[in-house]
């Protein structure tokens, strides 16, 4: 059946069209790439209006451009969205979709009748099932677009948070961050902060890229420490520094720079993650330290992997691993070791000492007390007194 030269017959046309209308009560043109219709909306006739040429052939350029259909104004009141129909990177026509603007918005109040988001993105997912449109080259434009946005998002954030920074500056205000997220392996978090430096560090280097290897390489071996300190393999990581080198070495370009980047990131990360050796004592310490400092605090199991800087997951194997018992086990153990002292030592009543000690109420203090001690809080006290 012939398409007219547009890359799409009429019979095809003619589903999609009744396709789209079910869903969203919206008609749809086949039109040429100049903006000419060569289908019209539910008749599937071939009209002659050509007053709204320009304006389709911008609706098509639009889609074209961003990779998604993207909603048009035209001068006469109506809204236009369309997804360009493509054979391999041949722009061939397009399908346009329009609709009164009094009609998407009856109440003038700026609350649209459809969800107009969700239409456009429709049309073009009916284009790619009909195998319509070229469907890698519009998910390519999207990726781009996200990219662009990105950049412009991270360069925004570091003008605000240091609208007079330096390369060094982005660095040394990054670096904590960036570690503690190592060291917890948070690797999601990492990441997202190692791409803000990228990108606004090499905004600010231009094209002396062998300013920001510096950086990074110290960066680098600072993570494989922090990566050791969490439990990773000294050797592992020594030998990754060696690597990074001379590969660093060879690079000329930011393009090269960012996979280099994250390669050594997922390095470090899985070295923590497979961690079997015994781990330093440094992150365990600060987590005693900080239960021992809020015993009295409703605390999670996650905040005080946070003081640790080690994720969740990787705190709670490890604390069982070397302490024998769980973080919640080790916490009500030091909350009951404290109570025992105030037993004895004041006169405290024992809801007094029960809040003090970090337990919600007096009964749940009882139960764990008598789990660890063996006796009631009062018990305890009473013997204790007496024997004074």
């Amino acid at each position: 059946m012939s398409d007219n030269g547009i890359g799409i017959d009429v019979e095809t046309f003619c589903r999609v069209a009744s396709v789209y209308f079910q869903r969203w009560s919206l008609g749809l043109q086949a039109v040429a790439p100049d903006g000419s219709a060569v289908f019209g909306e539910t008749t599937c006739q071939k009209i002659a209006r050509t007053d709204s040429n320009h304006n389709r052939r911008l609706a098509i350029e639009a889609a074209l451009r961003w990779g998604e259909p993207t909603i048009e104004s035209c001068p006469d009141g109506r809204l236009m969205w369309a997804v360009p129909i493509m054979r391999n990177q041949q722009l061939m026509g397009g399908l346009v979709a329009t609709t009164a603007e009094n009609r998407l918005f009856p109440d003038h109040c700026g609350v649209s009748a459809i969800d107009t988001r969700a239409a456009c993105t429709d049309l073009r997912l009916l284009a790619e099932r009909e195998n319509l449109t070229n469907a890698n080259y519009l998910q390519a434009r999207r990726e781009e677009y996200l990219r662009e946005q990105f950049k412009a998002d991270a360069l925004h954030e570091f003008k605000i948070a240091l609208p007079h920074d330096s390369i060094r500056e982005i660095f040394l205000c990054q670096e904590p961050t960036l570690l503690a997220a190592v060291g917890r392996n948070d690797r999601p978090a990492a990441r997202h902060i190692i791409n803000n430096m990228l990108v606004a560090m090499l905004q600010r280097a231009g094209d002396n890229v062998n300013i920001t290897k510096t950086f990074f390489l110290e960066l680098v071996v600072m993570m494989c420490r922090t990566a050791v300190e969490a439990g990773g393999n000294p050797e592992q990581l020594l030998g990754a520094n060696f690597k990074s080198l001379s590969t660093l070495s060879g690079i000329k370009s930011d393009q090269e720079l960012a996979p280099w980047l994250h390669q050594m990131l997922d390095h470090v990360m899985d070295t923590i993650s497979s961690a079997t050796g015994r781990p330093s004592t440094v992150p365990l310490s600060a987590a005693l330290e900080f239960m021992a400092e809020n015993l009295a605090e409703d605390i999670s199991r996650d905040d005080i992997a946070k003081a640790a800087h080690l994720s969740p997951h990787h705190f709670s194997r490890l604390f069982k691993r070397e302490l024998g018992m769980s973080c919640n086990d080790r916490l009500n153990q030091m909350r009951v070791e404290r109570a025992a002292e105030l037993l004895v030592q004041s006169d405290l009543p024992l809801a007094r000492i029960s809040l003090v000690c970090g337990f919600a109420d007096q009964s749940y203090f009882t139960k764990i007390f008598r789990k660890h001690i063996g006796e009631t809080p009062k018990a305890y006290r009473d013997q204790r007194v007496t024997e004074e």
